[in-house]
């Protein structure tokens, strides 16, 4: 690529499913290529064999398109096929006397650590003294080596495009790090280096975990005579507690409710084990080890025996976001103003506006905090000014992923008349949960207990008493429309001196099952005179 043109690049390593942060830092990289019309890149760092699968690459391409962040490289660039390129430098490198064969057991890694604690120093790796007969006798028996960069012992310094110059660290606290593991696989720390080179990444925009990293690529860097990037490194986001925001907060909660179910009579591991289909070992070493953690897809499995929904577990991954229902026009606003202030403030931006304001120099040092409720309102805020076609279409895509719901059978204009039912509506699970009840069979509609209490039997019947007088005034009704339904209704609350809430509650209630619902005469319109009257009539026979 021509020095004028920037080219930022994101790197995920498909070990699992895509955290909002790697989301955030994909927005970033693909923010600022669009701003100076330059080149944003997609790389598959696969090469943790043991933990990369093919499920979660798909699953990051797709949470990446979803998000509207497509990369301009037209084939992707995975690492795990591009291992004779690594091999080759490698070779190159330990010809050169930079980096060497290291043939250390892990007890005799660790008989060095213990002796830099006793020694009362931080332990470093330095290349250990071997005899020409240690080294052939190592070779002959084919024991087990990985290949270390002989890092120069000086200082590494430099000016990060976020926070300043002076980044990095004194020679002193140099090491020796490996760039080939056992497996015959290249480490992070490597291929990185090499990749970026060669596809001609000219800014680097990661988190500020990798800031120290950035040392060991420097001198690689100026080993392979490439030339240096940008470096800019990102505040970390964190809960509202000032605690990291990681995958393991959905896990601890799941947890904790597991921990309530055992605690049941009755109730065991074994037991739930075999009603979810999960491996009894697996569940069993999860609960007794709180450092192990599940797949979301593992959770998933059990989750409706311990009273836990998807809905109730905080969002982490971008597919959880997608899974409950959240725009990601809205989920891009609110993830970009998450450590970027644009210019006077603003909040509420489009994606044309963001690529217009974006900048490095606007990147703030300081950590970002996860606030839930203000993305929920940013979401809102975004629904309310989207076209209904664009809503349609994010609301089909919602129930691709929530294909249990009986709105995924559908037709776009039920839909579409279901959205305009809920103004104002948070997510579209939101939606779905309200309005399930007009998708379903009469026969279907299962009566919350507590509603048919409070609303229906409470102070001698008062509720199933309404429905008994509705039933012939909703019958005698011959133009079934929510207009005509509200007249009718309120008509009949004023001769019986009963407000709004004591006549539609009850009606809601019987047919829906619950007491939340879409505008309920919009709702009666919408499932018809004959479903109506026959809920009713189900719901007084309970």
């Amino acid at each position: 690529m021509s020095d004028s043109i920037v080219v930022t690049r994101f790197a995920p390593s498909p070990t699992g499913y895509l955290h909002v942060g790697g989301a955030r830092t994909a927005l970033f990289n693909w923010l600022l290529a669009r701003h100076t019309g330059g080149k944003f890149f997609l790389r598959i760092e696969d090469t943790d064999l043991a933990r990369s699968t093919e499920a979660a690459c798909a699953q990051l391409l797709e949470d990446l398109k979803w998000l509207g962040l497509h990369w301009d490289n037209v084939e992707l660039v995975f690492q795990s096929r591009r291992l004779h390129i690594y091999n080759q430098i490698i070779d190159r490198l330990l010809a050169e006397g930079r980096a060497y064969k290291a043939y250390d057991t892990p007890a005799e890694l660790e008989a060095i650590r213990k002796d830099a604690e006793k020694a009362k120093r931080q332990f470093r790796y330095r290349r250990q003294p071997l005899t020409d007969e240690q080294l052939r006798a190592y070779e002959s028996e084919g024991r087990p080596h990985v290949v270390r960069f002989e890092m120069p012992i000086k200082e590494y310094r430099f000016e990060d495009a976020v926070l300043g110059a002076g980044q990095g660290y004194g020679a002193g606290e140099t090491q020796d790090f490996v760039i080939r593991k056992s497996d015959g696989m290249p480490t992070y720390h490597f291929a990185v280096v090499i990749d970026d080179a060669e596809m001609g990444v000219t800014h680097i925009l990661r988190g500020q975990e990798h800031l120290l990293n950035t040392c060991n690529h420097l001198a690689l860097q100026e080993a392979l005579g490439y030339a240096r990037p940008t470096y800019a490194h990102l505040p970390i986001i964190q809960n509202l507690d000032g605690s990291k925001m990681g995958k393991r907060d959905r896990d601890k909660k799941v947890r904790h409710h597991v921990g309530i179910f055992l605690k049941q009579p009755g109730k065991t591991a074994d037991a739930l084990a075999a009603r979810s289909g999960l491996a009894s070992t697996r569940l069993t070493e999860w609960i007794g080890d709180s450092g192990k953690q599940l797949d979301p897809t593992e959770h998933a499995l059990f989750m409706p025996f311990i009273g836990l929904k998807e809905s109730d577990l905080p969002e982490i991954l971008v597919n959880d976001f997608r899974r409950n229902g959240y725009l990601p026009e809205g989920l891009l606003n609110f993830l970009a103003l998450l450590g970027w202030s644009p210019k006077n403030d603003r909040e509420r931006l489009t994606m044309d506006e963001m690529v217009e304001l974006f900048s490095l120099e606007s990147i703030n040092k300081g950590n970002a905090k996860f606030d839930r409720a203000k993305l929920l309102s940013f979401n809102t805020d975004t629904n309310a000014h989207t076209p209904g076609e664009r809503l349609g279409q994010a609301f089909r895509q919602y129930l691709e992923l929530n294909s249990d719901s009986p709105l995924a059978a559908a037709t776009d204009s039920d839909l579409a008349e279901v959205l305009k039912m809920k103004p104002g509506f948070r997510t579209f699970r939101e939606i779905d949960e309200a309005s399930r009840f007009m998708f379903q069979a009469d026969e279907q509609i299962e009566y919350q207990p507590d509603a048919v209490e409070k609303v229906l039997r409470k102070n001698d019947g008062e509720g199933l008493g309404v429905l008994r007088d509705l039933q012939p005034v909703l019958n005698q009704i011959n133009d079934w429309k929510h207009d005509s339904i509200e007249l009718a209704v309120k008509a009949y609350g004023e001769t019986k001196g009963l407000g709004l809430g004591k006549v539609a509650q009850p009606i809601r209630v019987a047919v829906s099952g619950g007491t939340i619902s879409p505008p309920i005469f919009h709702s009666l319109a919408f499932i018809g005179k004959s479903s109506t009257l026959a809920r009713l009539a189900r719901a007084l026979s309970i």
